[in-house]
């Protein structure tokens, strides 16, 4: 009976083993598989070759133009790739129009996956501050990825990426950009609380005014202990001398993630400060990741209006 049972031990244990190992090299031929036989784009630039990065290395500044193109073999993980490229190095003119004068090379460690985008296959590229969206010309039948954690925070129950009922916004003003379109709405159960909307109804960004000053410490804590991140502070004071306002606030960016925590105090015409002056703090929250593939997957949308549509 020993035996027996000793026998089955090691059976089950070998089936979980056989089954972890199976799971890690389906997941492994999957993300092989998102670059092999597949070339992927930004725009027209070819970027991914089958398991090659793509890249001129050298730049004329007098005629604008790149050559010597190059292939980088691609360091491929479960969830990330170091990525070789050449980035523009240059300086803004006083038409602050930026102008190119060399190519330098660049190696990074990114996280990646792989998403169906409008029935169109994208890889994205967890680049430093903003995504790199890529796209195939071919078909990719393979399953999605979900190799970055978002981090996420919750405002009135609400997060980045939710979709909220219409009946609940009221639209304060409509922002058309060439390829997509961002209204600005307030929160009907909270006039305290505006969302940036895209897509009809899909939550782009969120703010929260008027917050006392005793809830700032928990924000703070909370905000530093789920990023990770210390927060940059500036104390009050007057960024530019003779200003009539005095600004204080806490920033944090990381994972994507951008907050920001901020008061102004008004130190102008004592007249007025009864008017205007109040200790109350504003809340920001956007998110860099998933902002950008909302606009991928809401691109093209109807031009909007708050007066006709």
């Amino acid at each position: 009976m020993k035996a027996i049972t000793f026998l089955k031990k090691i059976s089950s244990f070998l089936l979980i083993v056989i089954s972890i190992s199976s799971c890690q090299l389906n997941k492994s031929s999957i993300n092989k598989n998102i670059f092999l036989e597949n070339k992927w784009y930004l725009g027209e630039t070819l970027i991914f070759r089958n398991d090659s990065s793509v890249c001129f290395t050298e730049f004329d500044s007098i005629s604008n133009k790149k050559s010597k193109e190059q292939n980088f073999d691609i360091n491929l993980t479960d969830s990330s790739l170091v990525l070789t490229r050449y980035q523009q190095k240059g300086y803004f003119d006083s038409s602050k129009e930026f102008k190119a004068t060399s190519l330098e090379k660049q190696v990074d460690t990114v996280k990646y996956d792989f998403k169906i985008i409008n029935k169109q296959p994208k890889l994205i590229l967890y680049t430093d501050p903003f995504p790199t969206i890529l796209s195939a010309k071919s078909d990719i039948n393979l399953p999605e990825t979900n190799n970055f954690e978002q981090i996420k925070f919750k405002i009135s129950d609400y997060t980045i990426g939710d979709q909220i009922d219409r009946s609940f916004l009221k639209t304060r003003g409509i922002y058309n950009y060439p390829n997509y379109t961002i209204e600005d709405c307030e929160y009907i159960n909270n006039k305290d609380i505006t969302f940036k909307i895209i897509g009809y109804n899909t939550i782009y960004s969120i703010e929260r005014k008027r917050i006392e000053h005793y809830r700032i410490k928990e924000i703070v804590e909370v905000v530093t202990t789920k990023l990770e991140v210390q927060p940059e502070y500036r104390p009050m004071r007057q960024w530019v001398d003779g200003s009539d306002y005095e600004y204080e606030f806490y920033r944090w960016s990381g994972h994507g993630v951008q907050i920001n925590l901020s008061r102004s105090k008004y130190v102008g015409d004592e007249s007025y400060r009864t008017l205007v002056g109040h200790d109350t703090w504003t809340l920001s929250y956007d998110d860099s990741f998933i902002q950008s593939i909302l606009v991928e997957t809401y691109r093209n949308g109807k031009t909007s209006s708050a007066i006709i549509n």
